[in-house]
């Protein structure tokens, strides 16, 4: 059983009392500081790939995910290969248009970021010392 399979495992045995909150990646926040509250509703792996689902309809993929701490006081995938964040714009027809993405990826030396925002120019300061995903 791989690292991914597990945590699926472990994330699925204490649904539904995972601790909720504000999403973190690498120390990115999706919007604001403890502006919004997200919910995990469940999860499946596949090898080393894990995928986290929302109640909003939001996607959390990891590749290669290690070192996981979920219950209902702490959210935290301490690194992984790759992070991306999936969501419908808030408030808006959930079609593929209105799908964006953030999406993280660790490198040589560091943590790059993009996304397909378009309201916006958002500047990323992701860390590798941080950890790859937290729910605060």
């Amino acid at each position: 059983m791989t690292e991914a399979e597990q945590i699926a495992d472990l994330i699925e045995a204490n649904l539904p009392h995972l601790k909720s909150g504000t999403v973190r990646f690498w120390g990115v926040w999706f919007g604001r500081p403890y502006d919004n509250i997200h919910h995990v509703v469940g999860c499946e792996a596949n090898q080393d790939r894990l995928r986290l689902h929302f109640d909003e309809g939001e996607t959390l993929d990891l590749w290669a995910p290690q070192k996981c701490t979920a219950n209902n006081r702490t959210f935290k995938i301490a690194d992984a290969e790759r992070v991306r964040w999936e969501w419908f714009y808030y408030g808006r027809p959930k079609i593929a248009a209105n799908r964006y993405f953030m999406d993280f990826a660790k490198t040589r030396v560091g943590v790059s970021a993009s996304t397909n925002v378009d309201w916006y120019s958002p500047t990323f300061s992701p860390s590798r010392q941080e950890p790859a995903v937290e729910i605060l």
